[in-house]
């Protein structure tokens, strides 16, 4: 994990530098209107790293076989062996699921390891895929309800 320093001498994860930044914002707002603005902000970004990380998971669930192994693929951390494989499956996340590039998925880059950790378990490319079109299909029809 990559840490940063921020004001008064705070370290924080790399992931959370942008809650900090907001929330540092929010304190020294001049109006009223604007540290509500900054307060929605930071709600959208808490609520897209929850939506995340629970794609993430459901992902995980979906592509194990057991609840061992499901265990194990979220609280690894393991060194890439098969990057071709590794590769395309966090392309295949990236293009179904969260684009990283766009800054509001962002924090998707964080859960990256763990798409490490099911390769390593050797979980087939295709059974992810397939898992990862069944959260993406989710995640679409929670996002055209309204949720």
């Amino acid at each position: 994990m990559f840490q940063a320093v921020m004001g008064d001498q705070e370290v924080v994860g790399s992931s959370d530098v942008p809650i900090m930044i907001l929330q540092n914002k929010i304190k020294s707002a001049k109006t009223p209107v604007e540290a509500e603005k900054l307060k929605n902000d930071l709600n959208e970004l808490m609520r897209i790293r929850e939506v995340i990380q629970r794609s993430v998971i459901e992902i995980i669930k979906k592509s194990t076989n057991s609840e061992e192994q499901t265990l194990r693929v979220q609280t690894g951390c393991v060194e890439v062996t098969n990057h071709k494989m590794h590769r395309e499956v966090i392309e295949y996340y990236k293009m179904k699921c969260f684009n990283w590039h766009d800054s509001k998925y962002e924090y998707a880059v964080h859960q990256l390891h763990l798409f490490a950790n099911l390769c390593e378990e050797k979980v087939p490319v295709e059974r992810i895929k397939t898992a990862i079109d069944d959260v993406s299909e989710n995640l679409k029809k929670k996002d055209a309800a309204g949720c």
